[in-house]
C-alpha cells in the first residue's frame, strides 16, 4: 500500500512520540499473562502501527508474557519476504503483515491461511471493524487477513487558510481545481495542492484514485479491463490540470514527499492517507488540519479510497492456533489503544475510532467514522487480484509518460487499456 522512506519516517514519529510521553502503558491490561513462556514472530513494515509496536514492544511482552520478535522491513523487502518465506518447509514468522493490494497475489498462492473456521468458533468482535476494512482483508470471501491499520486516503486542508480567503473545503474536483488556483503562489514557494506523481507505484496508487473519483471502475463484470472510457479520459485531464498548480517536482513526490510538503506549511491541501497525519509535527498546523473525503466528479457519486496493513498467518506456519490466538490479543481494544496512543493513526475498530481521548489526538478519526458511517469508504479501486501490481506500475508509467509531455490523455487512456488487455488475457481471464 504506502512506501516509506524508513529513517526519515523513523525521525519523524520518534519526535511524536516524545511528545506523547509514556500513556500508552496504562491501556494495556496487567493481568494473566495469556502467552507466558511462548516466543511470538512477527514480520511487520515501516509504516506507523510497525514504529508503534516498536515504542511499546516492552509493554506488549510485559502483558502478554510473550517473546515478541519484530522484523521490520521496508515496504518491496517486506512484500518479497512473505512471498520467500511461503517457499519454506516451515514459516520462520507465526504472524505478518500484509497489503490488502497483495491478497489476490497472496491468496491464488496459497500464501496465507484461511481465518474463518477461527472467526466461527470464538466471539470475536467482527462488527467492530468497519465493513470496507473487514472486506478488505478478504480473498475470495475467505478471510485470510484481520485489520490492522486501514485508513483512507483524504483530503487535508489548512482550515484556517480556506477561512482567511472564504473559500469552502473542495467537495468536488471542480472545486478543488478552483481552490489550488486561488492559492497557488510558487514565486513565493507556496503551491496549490499536493499528490502522488512519482512514476511507478506511487502515481499509480494515486491515478487509481483519480478514476474512482470519476465513478471509473478497472475492469467490467468478467474482467476485462475499462481504462479507456470517457470517464477514463477526464480522469486524466483532471491529473493533467493539477499539474498547474503543483510543485515543481510533483513528478517525484511520492508518500512522504506530499506530507512534508503539507507539514512544512508549503500548501494548503494535499491528497494523503489518514493514518500518516503524524508527519505534521507543528502545532499550529495540526490544530488547523481538517480531513474531508477525497473530492469527487460534480456528476458522480462521492467514493473515497481506502487502504489497509492486516495481520495475517502464513500458511506453512507450524503452530497455527498459537497464531490466531494472539492475533486475537493484539487486535483487543486494549492493546489497540496502546498502539494508538504509541503513534498508530491507523483506524482498525470502533472501540478505536469512537474512543474520546484517541480522537483528540487523532482529529481523522471523527471523519473517518462519518465516511465509513455513509458507506462511501471503497476498495474497489485497487481490485484484490494477482494482477493488482502490473495494474498499478502500468499506471504509474503510461501515465507519467503523460504528464511529462509525451502523451496525450487519450493515448494514455488507449495505451492502459492495450497493455491490461494483453495481460488479462496472457492471466488466462478469458479462456472458455
Amino acid at each position: 500500500m504506502v512506501k516509506t522512506f524508513y529513517w526519515v519516517s523513523i525521525l519523524v514519529l520518534v519526535a511524536m512520540l516524545v511528545s506523547l510521553g509514556a500513556a500508552a502503558s496504562p491501556a494495556l491490561a496487567q493481568g494473566e499473562k495469556p502467552f507466558e513462556g511462548k516466543t511470538i514472530r512477527l514480520l511487520f513494515n515501516a509504516d506507523p502501527y510497525a514504529f508503534a509496536t516498536q515504542k511499546i514492544l516492552a509493554d506488549l511482552e510485559a502483558a502478554s508474557g510473550a517473546t515478541i520478535q519484530l522484523d521490520v522491513q521496508p515496504y518491496d523487502a517486506q512484500h518479497q519476504k512473505i512471498l520467500l518465506n511461503s517457499q519454506s518447509n516451515e514459516s520462520a514468522y507465526d504472524i505478518v503483515a500484509v497489503d490488502i493490494v497483495w491478497t489476490g497475489e497472496f491468496g491464488a498462492g496459497n500464501v496465507l491461511l484461511p481465518l474463518d473456521d477461527y472467526i466461527a468458533a470464538s466471539d470475536f468482535p467482527v462488527a467492530d471493524f468497519p465493513e470496507a476494512a473487514w472486506k478488505g482483508a478478504q480473498y475470495e470471501g475467505k478471510q485470510v487477513g484481520i485489520p490492522f491499520q486501514p485508513h483512507p486516503e483524504v483530503l487535508w486542508y489548512r482550515k484556517d487558510l480556506f477561512e482567511e480567503k472564504g473559500i469552502k473545503p473542495p467537495e468536488t474536483t471542480d472545486e478543488l481545481l478552483a481552490a489550488a488556483k486561488a492559492f497557488h503562489d510558487p514565486d513565493n514557494g507556496f503551491y496549490g495542492v499536493g499528490w502522488n506523481g512519482a512514476r511507478g507505484q506511487a502515481l499509480g496508487q494515486q491515478m487509481a484514485h483519480f478514476y474512482a473519483a470519476f465513478g471509473q471502475h478497472p475492469f467490467d463484470d468478467t474482467w476485462m479491463p475499462t481504462l479507456d472510457t470517457p470517464d477514463a479520459v477526464r480522469a486524466a485531464e483532471y491529473a493533467m490540470a493539477l499539474m498547474e498548480f503543483s510543485p515543481p517536482d510533483i513528478l517525484n513526490m511520492a508518500w512522504d514527499e506530499r506530507a512534508r510538503l503539507y507539514a512544512q506549511g508549503k500548501t494548503p491541501m494535499i491528497y494523503e492517507w489518514g493514518a500518516r497525519a503524524f508527519m505534521i509535527e507543528d502545532p499550529e498546523i495540526l490544530k488547523n488540519t481538517g480531513f474531508i473525503p477525497s473530492p469527487h466528479a460534480p456528476d458522480k457519486p462521492a467514493v473515497n479510497p481506502t487502504g489497509e496493513w492486516c495481520i495475517a498467518i502464513p500458511s506453512n506456519v507450524q503452530d497455527k492456533d498459537l497464531a490466531w490466538q494472539f492475533i486475537e490479543w493484539l487486535t483487543d481494544c486494549n492493546q489497540l489503544k496502546a498502539l494508538a496512543l504509541a503513534g498508530n493513526g491507523g483506524m482498525p475498530r470502533y472501540c478505536i475510532i469512537r474512543d474520546p481521548e484517541l480522537m483528540a489526538l487523532y482529529p481523522a478519526f471523527e471523519a473517518v467514522d462519518k465516511m465509513s458511517s455513509e458507506g462511501i469508504m471503497q476498495m474497489w479501486m485497487r481490485p484484490q487480484i494477482p494482477e493488482w501490481p502490473v495494474l498499478a506500475d502500468t499506471y504509474g508509467t503510461v501515465f507519467h509518460e503523460m504528464l511529462a509531455g509525451s502523451l496525450t490523455p487519450e493515448q494514455a487512456t488507449a495505451k492502459m487499456q492495450e497493455t491490461m488487455v494483453t495481460v488479462m488475457t496472457d492471466a488466462g481471464y478469458f479462456d472458455e
